[in-house]
């Protein structure tokens, strides 16, 4: 007789089915992870913004126009338009620092960056009372974050 060292389809059969359960327990949760992984990028993509947004703030280009930007709630662009005349330079601070692309606005450029499944809903918003700035990617399901300063 022949001395048959393989595995039978019987034991083959046995190691797959155990796979397949490990797999299925294994995956909603690894699910769960890259979710908070993703969460947690768009909490440092918020603080980002809010570095960007607050140096451009401080730029002596900008500070030397005497800038003042009345408190609410505003996309990139748009807190950069409230410095009123010194638009131009807070504008180009910030995409310098965020390292938006010419052929990009910034507000797209940075919305596109969210990662986890509210971040692609929504966008990012500015949120100031004239003298601190808080950024956070709103969605339709609430608000991811928050990045006080």
């Amino acid at each position: 007789m022949k001395n048959n060292k393989g595995f039978s389809l019987v034991e083959l059969i046995i190691v797959i089915a155990i796979m397949a359960i490990l797999v299925g327990v294994m995956a909603p949760q690894l699910i769960k992870y890259i979710e908070k992984t993703n969460q947690a990028s768009d909490v440092q993509l918020c603080d980002t913004v809010k570095t960007a947004v607050t140096t451009g703030y401080m730029d002596p280009q900008v500070a030397k126009k005497g800038v003042t930007i009345t408190g609410g709630t505003y996309n990139i662009a748009g807190v950069c338009a409230a410095a009123g005349t010194a638009s131009n330079e807070m504008s180009s601070a910030v995409n310098d620092i965020l390292g938006v692309p010419s052929t990009s606005t910034a507000d797209s450029y940075m919305n596109s960056k969210l990662k986890s499944k509210l971040g692609k809903t929504g966008s990012i918003s500015v949120w100031t009372d004239g003298a601190t700035f808080e950024v956070y990617a709103d969605a339709l399901n609430g608000t991811i974050t928050t990045q006080a300063q």
